[in-house]
């Protein structure tokens, strides 16, 4: 905020605008809330694909795959990201909850009003019945990104399959 909201003055600092009214403002409304919130985890899931791409490139299949005249560009993505992304994709899954109140406090840092603010005026106030509708809405979203997670699997790892 600091920085691009106040010395250079190139983005809003607070405040909200549709994106019906103004999709610009709109962006540029978002794009600090945005930020604040990618870097709480960027550097720890660069650093767990790093040391994945680092474990799976040493296995025999990438060997294998380099010795069968497969292009390096093909063997890095299709061989060694596949299977080394499938760490990344948990950890995201399990990260949901932790993104999802870091937008709490974001809209308040932010001043804009949605959930989190709703929240925060619910917590205040006592009143109950929105914190537990809250709650309940959370656990649906991440019991929602878990199933996604799982999906995921199937596509990056075609031998992860649903077994009923």
């Amino acid at each position: 905020m600091l920085l691009f909201g106040f010395t250079w003055k190139i983005l809003p600092t607070s405040g909200y605008i549709a994106f019906g009214d103004d999709p610009v403002g709109w962006f540029s409304h978002l794009v600090l809330p945005w930020l604040t919130l990618a870097f709480i985890s960027g550097a720890i899931y660069a650093r767990l694909t790093r040391g994945q791409m680092l474990e799976v490139m040493s296995e025999d299949y990438i060997r294998t795959a380099r010795a069968k005249g497969l292009g390096e560009t093909r063997v890095v993505v299709r061989h060694g990201l596949r299977n080394a992304l499938i760490p990344v994709v948990t950890i995201f899954g399990l990260d949901l909850g932790s993104l999802l109140g870091g937008a709490v406090i974001t809209e308040k840092v932010f001043s804009m009003q949605g959930l989190g603010s709703l929240l925060i005026n619910a917590v205040e106030t006592l009143d109950l019945q929105v914190v537990v509708g809250f709650t309940l809405f959370a656990a649906f979203l991440i019991v929602l990104a878990n199933f996604v997670v799982d999906l995921v699997y199937g596509l990056i790892d075609p031998r992860v399959t649903a077994r009923v």
